[in-house]
């Protein structure tokens, strides 16, 4: 609940299979609505095609392959507000974009940050897996091995951008990037801990029970508007 006593609400999409482009300028359109008090607090859940991205603070990519190895595996590299350095989305990945009005949940920025550790250390849990959280960084650990990155955006209060919690994805993919632009990184997937696949469908709907207990709201699923992208 909210400090006036009434449950946050929270609406639900998932995206399927997309491009970064494209969810990013939802994300973007999203957020200006929601900074002028339009609009609601949503999650977008997505896997992305395969995408480098860049934090604001890091605009020169921090690769372990030149760039145009990058590009002969079909793989763009793209400039975000985000905070945080470089890291890789692919399909087999379950990333969450959260455009939450933080006011309105009477939450502090850092409480959410640690609300989306905290949630996927609650799914780890589902599988039998320990996820940690590693003091000075951002994410979820597994035996000092990174398998969930976080990084946000904010502006008035309203967040944008989210976590990313490798399921199943192609782990090569991440021998091409130093991740968080440290070489000594090393990066693990639940399938691995696990040892065997594991259905993004059911990590995703597991995401949503432990969002809704961690934040203490009600996660509400919809269906993405056909023809039209939401807002």
């Amino acid at each position: 609940m909210n400090a006036a006593g009434d449950y946050r609400t929270v609406k639900a999409y998932d995206l399927g299979l997309s491009t970064y482009t494209d969810v990013h300028r939802l994300q973007q359109r999203l957020h200006a609505q929601r900074r002028q008090g339009k609009g609601e607090d949503v999650l977008l859940l997505t896997e992305h095609r395969p995408v480098i991205t860049l934090g604001r603070s890091h605009p020169k990519p921090s690769l372990r392959v030149d760039e145009e190895t990058v590009r002969n595996y079909g793989i763009a590299i793209v400039q975000t507000e985000r905070g945080g350095d470089i890291t890789y989305h692919g399909p087999g990945q379950l990333v969450v974009y959260g455009i939450i009005d933080l006011r309105g949940w009477s939450i502090s920025l850092v409480d959410y940050i640690s609300g989306l550790e905290r949630t996927v250390i609650g799914v780890l849990g589902d599988w039998g897996i320990r996820g940690e959280r590693q003091e000075g960084m951002r994410g979820v650990f597994v035996e000092g091995r990174k398998i969930a990155s976080v990084g946000l955006y904010v502006r008035r209060w309203v967040t944008m951008h989210g976590i990313a919690l490798n399921v199943d994805p192609d782990m090569g993919h991440w021998d091409l990037i130093n991740p968080c632009g440290m070489a000594d990184v090393e990066v693990t997937s639940l399938a691995a801990e696990v040892g065997k696949g594991v259905s993004l469908e059911e990590v995703r709907d597991a995401f949503l029970i432990h969002f809704g207990r961690v934040f203490d709201c009600r996660v509400q699923r919809a269906e993405v508007p056909r023809r039209a992208a939401l807002g």
